[in-house]
């Protein structure tokens, strides 16, 4: 039995619906459903009457529901009364992130961070560790407890679900990702969207790379995995602007670093985070790759910093004030 099959029943009792739910705690309701019937396996009971809607708990879920709640309340203060017995260096802040933000955003930030708070009798000489994970994974370690922030991608169109009686965010900043590919010799685009009617009307068989855009042959594309927020995103804006057809896809990866350097390899083109390459882009090495005719094919992420309503530690109180002030 899993903790979070005890959490995911509580927020199933609270929310009445299956579907509900799941989107509050950032699952698909099939992953929802099945974890529910775990725990009835586990429980050797029917917890929910599933004929009813808004759904009911049975006598046997009403009497669990109690146990849960009073389970997870123990646990809670217990956990929190020994790592504030037991921490290992009060002077720490865990930040449950994801790797391209560690890599292209964080650094400067929190060096920002740290000037901000000089000579402040709590925040001087603070420590920060990072702990790295996909989306799912960082929002999992946060609510967990084990990460005092959580700091993510959330686009407005995708937006990360969590509880807004529990946690509260601040918007720090907005990420752009950029169509782009690697520059010829002429510091041109080495692959650029075509045009829809090029392509149709493309010869069968052509080849060729960037200049290739022009006669119409769809343009080698490096994908992100869905599983990662900006694969979901760039997906979602291929659909709306109904490019699938002008576009090869070659290779995909959960990993944006290895997207990066498969572009910079003239693999292909990719939407990559305007700080990831901005280096690249400054040096010429990589160049847009939008739609012809100059229609830019930016997208934006919002970075959000997200923290439990409860009161904090003074010391993350304090990085908090600095990080929605600064």
């Amino acid at each position: 039995m899993h903790i979070r099959w005890l959490e995911d029943f509580i927020c199933l009792a609270q929310a009445g619906s299956l579907a509900r739910a799941a989107e509050l705690r950032n699952v698909t309701p099939p992953a929802f459903g099945r974890r529910i019937q775990a725990l009835e396996v586990w429980a050797g009971a029917p917890l929910i009457d599933r004929s009813a809607y808004p759904v009911r708990l049975t006598a046997e879920g009403r009497q669990f529901l109690e146990a849960a709640e009073s389970a997870l309340r123990t646990l809670d203060e217990t956990r929190l009364a020994l790592r504030a017995a037991h921490r290992a260096d009060a002077s720490t802040l865990t930040i449950a992130t994801g790797k391209t933000l560690a890599r292209s955003m964080v650094p400067a930030w929190l060096a920002g961070l740290r000037q901000a708070l000089r000579g402040d009798p709590v925040g001087d000489g603070f420590r920060t560790r990072l702990s790295t994970h996909a989306t799912h994974d960082a929002l999992e370690r946060f609510t967990e407890g084990h990460a005092d922030f959580l700091l993510c991608y959330s686009p407005h169109d995708l937006p990360v679900m969590l509880d807004d009686a529990s946690y509260t965010f601040h918007a720090i900043g907005v990420e752009r990702l950029v169509c782009v590919a690697a520059a010829d010799a002429n510091g041109r685009p080495t692959f650029q969207i075509p045009r829809a009617k090029a392509v149709a009307a493309a010869p069968k068989g052509s080849k060729g790379t960037a200049a290739t855009a022009a006669r119409g042959k769809p343009a080698p594309f490096i994908a992100y995995a869905e599983t990662l927020t900006m694969g979901r995103m760039v997906n979602q804006e291929i659909a709306r602007r109904k490019l699938a057809n002008q576009l090869d896809t070659v290779a995909i990866s959960d990993f944006a670093e290895s997207v990066h350097e498969m572009v910079r390899q003239q693999m292909g083109l990719a939407w990559l985070p305007a700080r990831l390459i901005a280096d690249d882009l400054h040096a010429g090495r990589l160049v847009r790759a939008d739609l012809h005719g100059g229609n830019s094919a930016d997208l934006a992420l919002e970075i959000r910093l997200y923290r439990p309503r409860a009161p904090m530690r003074p010391l993350a109180e304090t990085f908090w004030r600095a990080a929605t002030t600064t």
